[in-house]
């Protein structure tokens, strides 16, 4: 018996184990609300599945059986509120009527599962500390056992039994899985806040210059692979320096995030936007060629020269060049292209400023 109680929560721990490190491995987190608890609640109804189908029996004769749903159906609303606990507690007692039949005992069963999770569900949302709520979950966990076990045993000794050993696996597993997957949570937040924190410039939210190079490498092998055209676009800031100079940095950084928010409304959302240093940002438009990066280069040209940025009571109008280079059989690799745009940079600069070059191009548009 000790050794299939073992492996009913080795079973449990394993694929919550395995579910902490989907989420730390993915984006999962960043999803809608609602879709987290969906799929919550759906691993949560899995994982019951899995324990019903290797319960311990406690008697000969089975009538007694053990396994850890409740301690799932607690996790379930825990963490994912009366939505979770609703998925959860519906798979499992569907899950248990469709193994035995739907006799009176199963019947009893799969109900107060239900119930207890309805129960859960609206009691995750109370408004006090984690202990007084798990305090109070578990109490209601025990209290929904008692009563199972009451209407199914006519036995005194079974109703005892059953009611002991599952109140006190119940809530001793429920403690300790919660502390492992609270420090599980609270790692998995720190190791993607570092991962943006390494990745983001953290002024305008673009990508860095490292984050910027590592998908790039990626983006430019695709797009050779699959011939399809990619164009890198480099702009710069005019007069950036005299900007600071005249209102200062605050006033310099400011519009360094409007220049970047509005980059962003003019881009794709497939389109690699960062801010590769100082005043200086890139675009990488993929499935773009030359002429229609041009084109999207004068629109962003245009929306930064119309725009009115104010700050401070001070309001400042700020114009940008752009140098624009389209991926070709003689460009190598990244640092070729690049260089090609920055070439291109340097003409919109030379001979203007506030204006669009195409790298190789007669003409410069204005």
């Amino acid at each position: 018996m000790a050794l299939l109680l073992f492996q009913n929560f080795s079973i449990l721990v394993a694929v919550i184990s395995i579910t902490l490190e989907f989420v730390r491995s993915s984006k999962v987190q960043y999803q809608s609300v609602i879709m987290r608890r969906f799929v919550l609640g759906t691993v949560g109804g899995l994982i019951g599945i899995l324990l019903l189908m290797s319960t311990v029996p406690i008697n000969s004769e089975r009538t007694i059986i053990f396994d850890f749903r409740f301690v799932v159906m607690y996790l379930s609303a825990m963490y994912g509120g009366f939505i979770s606990s609703i998925i959860t507690s519906v798979i499992i007692a569907f899950y248990r009527i469709v193994v035995t039949g739907a006799n009176v005992n199963a019947i009893i069963v799969s109900t107060s599962i239900v119930i207890c999770g309805v129960l859960l569900g609206a009691l995750s949302h109370l408004k006090v500390n984690r202990s007084q709520k798990f305090l109070i979950m578990n109490t209601v966990v025990t209290i929904t056992i008692m009563i199972v076990s009451y209407l199914i045993f006519n036995n005194f000794y079974l109703f005892m039994v059953n009611s002991m050993m599952f109140t006190s696996t119940t809530v001793i597993t429920s403690y300790f899985l919660c502390r492992y997957i609270h420090f599980s949570i609270v790692n998995i937040r720190n190791y993607w806040q570092l991962k943006i924190d390494a990745t983001t410039d953290h002024l305008t939210e673009l990508a860095n210059l490292r984050e910027f190079e590592n998908r790039f490498d990626e983006l430019f092998e695709q797009c050779q692979e699959n011939q399809m055209p990619i164009s890198f676009l480099m702009l710069d800031l005019d007069h950036f320096k005299m900007i600071n100079d005249t209102y200062g940095h605050q006033t310099g950084d400011e519009v360094l995030s409007e220049l970047a928010q509005i980059l962003i409304k003019s881009c794709r959302s497939h389109d690699l936007v960062a801010r590769i240093g100082g005043e200086e940002f890139a675009v990488v438009m993929l499935k773009t060629d030359a002429g229609k990066a041009v084109d999207k280069a004068e629109e962003f040209r245009k929306a930064v020269a119309e725009k009115m940025i104010t700050y401070e009571e001070k309001s400042i109008r700020v114009t940008v060049s752009i140098g624009v280079a389209e991926l070709s059989d003689e460009i190598a690799d990244f640092d070729a292209l690049m260089n090609r745009a920055d070439r291109a940079l340097y003409k919109a600069k030379n001979s203007g400023r506030n204006r669009t070059v195409l790298e190789n191009h007669n003409q410069a548009k204005i």
